[in-house]
């Protein structure tokens, strides 16, 4: 199935777009070229030299670092090729990741709940309703246990735009709250004027997304679309959101 024709069949799951559609939450130190010229590779989808950047620089990014792109260097590509292959090597990688934090027995921590987005995303993708509500569980179990206490002020800012997006699918979802939809749209529109450029990236996105599928208003949808195609003008996610609001006028 093409990318166009799998978009289509997946646009009414308003929270399966809304969860981490594409990206996962980073946090790095803006200082750290090393990762954000590997994280600029992979968002304009030139993986086989993002492959070869994060294979040199291993050495020089901390464990998370690299885990967090490596996962994420993986999701593009199986998203971008969509075969059967792709997405089950994407799975097999998922699964080791995650076998792997369980084994350290760090409780409720950010690389957790990033690997299970991930993995909710892929089973709603393959239609798996009963494990990707399993999954949901398990990130709403995290998220309510969650101590920020030990995290970064980056990794904090990305929590925060996480528990938005969360809150906005369990709105969409269970609740059809529009209040608790607004507050995490307003942490997402605050995100704006960060300096970060993968918080600034993961808002742009999200709200494109939301403004394309949860809140429909294609004339809000296209400056995020429009800014995102400006810095990653190889995405073809990001072009192809933007025909979307062109389309919807």
């Amino acid at each position: 199935m093409n990318f166009r024709k799998r978009t289509a069949c997946i646009l009414p799951l308003h929270l399966i777009l809304l969860l981490c559609f594409s990206t996962g939450l980073f946090a790095f130190d803006e200082n750290d070229g090393d990762f954000i010229k590997i994280f600029d590779l992979i968002y304009n989808q030139d993986f086989e030299e993002a492959r070869l950047e994060l294979d040199r620089g291993k050495t020089g990014l901390d464990k998370w670092e690299y885990n967090i792109l490596n996962i994420d260097l993986m999701w593009w590509e199986a998203l971008t090729a969509d075969s059967r292959e792709a997405y089950k090597h994407f799975e097999s990688a998922l699964k080791s990741t995650y076998s792997d934090i369980k084994k350290s027995r760090e409780p409720y921590s950010l690389m957790e709940l990033i690997t299970l987005s991930y993995s909710f995303r892929l089973e709603a993708m393959q239609g798996n309703l009963i494990t990707m509500m399993i999954d949901f569980m398990k990130i709403n179990h995290i998220i309510q246990r969650f101590d920020t206490g030990g995290l970064s002020p980056a990794q904090k800012e990305l929590f925060s735009v996480y528990l938005a997006l969360f809150n906005i699918g369990k709105s969409k979802l269970l609740f059809n709250n529009p209040g608790l939809r607004q507050e995490g749209i307003k942490i997402l529109e605050a995100n704006l004027s960060s300096s970060d450029t993968v918080s600034l990236t993961i808002s742009r996105y999200f709200l494109s997304k939301i403004y394309l599928e949860v809140d429909p208003s294609p004339e809000k949808a296209r400056i995020y679309c429009e800014q995102l195609c400006s810095a990653y003008p190889s995405n073809k996610i990001f072009t192809y959101n933007l025909e979307l609001c062109n389309s919807r006028d």
